[in-house]
């Protein structure tokens, strides 16, 4: 008897408070009409762009017409060339200073180079100079030793005369030098002297390195391959101090800059 009432006592405390559960919140609101300001009244904005009644799609039809009709009028105008000059507005055929906006005129072609004309007046050339005739001096003294790499002339103290035998064994060495272009052609002089006049010496030296340069120049030796080396006063262990050394060496012929100006000797004195 005691489990019947007690299942009813459960049934009527639960169910109620399973429906509040399961229903959703809603809240109430009341609102005083009297309270709230008046509005002011909305005025509707005209439509000035596209006409009223349309609909959403007609306006997108009528928008890509409007933009096929604008790219159509835009692809049929012509380019603007060479032969459509005369069809350009005045604004475009004024000078580039004048204009505003527009781009620079760009030539067709590049300019021409400018051709300088030769001088009117000619200018004379002369042959070089040919080189002094070595004559043999009678009075002269000295001997010839030939060398490894060339020819020793022994000159007498200050002098640089040469007699016809010296001459013609410096001429027989030209001749061999002549048959190999690629050597170079040094030529060390030196006289005997005192430290107290060093300029008699070295004229004496360069006087007799000039003749011989002579010399090898008649027999075909080209000036590019000589170099006069005159040491002027000898060294003191020098034997015999009043020489002349022709030494050829080198594989190549040395520069120009070499012949004309003398710069860093490349052979050792001897």
């Amino acid at each position: 008897m005691k489990r019947p009432i007690l299942l009813s006592l459960l049934c009527s405390a639960g169910l109620p408070a399973v429906l509040l559960t399961s229903l959703p919140a809603a809240a109430q609101v009341t609102s005083n009409d009297d309270a709230l300001p008046a509005a002011t009244p909305h005025k509707p904005e005209s439509v000035k762009k596209t006409p009223a009644g349309k609909t959403h799609a007609e306006k997108a039809a009528h928008a890509q017409s409007h933009e096929s009709a604008k790219k159509q009028a835009v692809s049929d105008k012509p380019s603007a060339t060479s032969g459509d000059r005369k069809a350009s507005p005045p604004s475009a055929r004024a000078p580039a200073a004048q204009r505003v906006g527009l781009p620079p005129d760009v030539p067709a072609q590049p300019p021409r180079p400018v051709v300088i004309p030769p001088p009117g007046v000619k200018v004379p050339t002369h042959p070089p100079v040919p080189p002094e005739d070595i004559k043999p001096d009678p009075a002269a003294k000295g001997e010839i030793e030939q060398r490894p790499n060339g020819l020793r002339i022994v000159f007498a103290a200050n002098s640089s005369g040469m007699t016809q035998s010296m001459i013609d064994a410096i001429r027989e060495e030209a001749r061999k030098l002549a048959q190999q272009p690629t050597l170079r052609v040094t030529l060390w002089a030196s006289a005997s002297g005192s430290t107290e006049d060093l300029s008699t010496p070295r004229r004496i030296a360069l006087a007799r390195a000039l003749a011989v340069r002579s010399l090898l120049i008649r027999e075909g030796i080209a000036t590019t391959r000589i170099y006069p080396r005159a040491t002027g006063l000898a060294a003191a262990d020098a034997n015999p101090p009043d020489r002349l050394d022709i030494i050829a060496e080198g594989s190549i012929a040395a520069p120009t800059s070499e012949a004309q100006f003398g710069t860093v000797p490349r052979t050792s004195t001897p």
